[in-house]
């Protein structure tokens, strides 16, 4: 039949809002599947957000009503032909057993099967329910992991997994097209995220002091929301203690983060949060030629150069410290450092989109070459 030449794709997952990494990634490979396949077969969307993110009775209610309309989406895909794809954000918590649910489904009508893990939270700590969906999708099914360590760990972890590749959040951010020029004046170390301990905020305020202390002209830049009342609360107190060595300009977006990263010369993320993954602050930094100095969690350690890591169980303000110190004093080292960022960014951001257009392969398959390209390549070779 004429509709079995082509690939029948259900794409299920959140999509913004709200505006998530991972609603943007899925968004993403959504517009692209949708270009790739136009005219050669079809794209389904199963959308499951809730339309927020978060828990309680009427998110569940909701997200359980949204499961089982795009189980039968996969079942309505039985009429389509035998080619079924199916591509997937995998939940994190307990919407795992969602994405499981999902997953077994598409397995039982005859999709070929694509997951896509965006959490260090089922690697940081095993669960029963990462595991019941490594079974569930099957050894033929298709895991997508943010970076080769993040894969490497999360097979050694879940064995039922056996088929992986990697794709990087680096394909958000485009870097610049040339360094930034060195300049003088204070020490601008910024830092932009959700603003609370598990970050690093107090940690931002005791590095601060130790620069200080060190004779070190330095300020703060910090930009985000506080995530809870008593980190505002700590911003406010360091806002005042600092005497105009800390700026605080909230939340950020557009041209006022550009601006935030044209401001600042060190990116400083001294993050503990234990299921930290790919934070795409750090390649926002490096693509504006910012270089970052950041503790070594998740895929952190092979995202930015080596020269910028603290272990992950190190002092953060005992390592940061003589970095930042060298940087202020010598300040074509730090425009060396700037040049290094960006091509770091440069090259992350070139795997990324290797890795989608081998991700968009594995979902529709590859791109078919045209007619008059093969006819050319033809009269070459004869």
């Amino acid at each position: 039949m004429e509709r079995d030449r082509f690939p029948h794709v259900v794409v299920s997952g959140r999509l913004p809002p709200p505006v998530d990494g991972m609603s943007r990634v899925t968004a993403l490979v959504l517009d692209r599947l949708t270009e790739r396949l136009r005219g050669r077969g079809g794209v389904e969307v199963a959308d499951l957000s809730p339309g927020w993110n978060g828990g309680g009775l009427g998110y569940h209610r909701r997200k359980i009503g949204r499961v089982l309309g795009a189980m039968g989406r996969l079942a309505g895909g039985l009429r389509r032909g035998t080619d079924r794809r199916f591509y997937m954000p995998v939940d994190a918590g307990w919407g795992a057993l969602y994405t499981a649910a999902l997953a077994g489904t598409a397995r039982l009508f005859g999709y070929e099967r694509t997951l896509h893990h965006h959490s260090f939270a089922t690697i940081a700590k095993p669960t029963w329910r990462m595991r019941l969906l490594t079974k569930v999708a099957g050894p033929d099914c298709t895991h997508v992991l943010l970076c080769p360590a993040m894969q490497l760990r999360f097979q050694r972890t879940y064995p039922a997994a056996r088929t992986c590749m990697t794709m990087s959040n680096a394909i958000f951010t485009p870097p610049a097209p040339a360094p930034r020029p060195p300049r003088g004046g204070p020490l601008r170390i910024g830092h932009l995220s959700n603003l609370c301990d598990d970050k690093g905020l107090g940690t931002l305020f005791t590095l601060l002091r130790h620069l200080q202390l060190a004779g070190v002209d330095a300020k703060l830049v910090l930009a985000g929301p506080g995530l809870e009342q008593r980190d505002n609360a700590m911003i406010a107190a360091g806002v005042m203690a600092f005497d105009g060595a800390v700026e605080y300009r909230g939340p950020v977006g557009g041209a006022d983060k550009a601006a935030f990263y044209r401001d600042i010369d060190v990116f400083v993320f001294p993050t503990r949060y234990r299921n930290e993954a790919q934070p795409l602050v750090l390649f926002e930094a490096m693509a504006a030629g910012v270089p970052v100095v950041a503790h070594e969690r998740g895929c952190i350690g092979s995202d930015i150069p080596r020269e910028g890591l603290v272990a992950q169980d190190g002092d953060f303000v005992a390592a940061a410290l003589p970095i930042l110190s060298a940087w202020d004093a010598d300040r074509e080292a730090l425009a060396s450092a700037s040049e290094q960022a960006l091509t770091r960014s440069r090259v992350a951001f070139e795997a990324g989109r290797s890795g989608l257009d081998a991700l968009l392969d594995r979902i529709a398959g590859p791109l078919p070459v045209a007619a008059a390209a093969v006819r050319a390549k033809r009269r070459v070779a004869g």
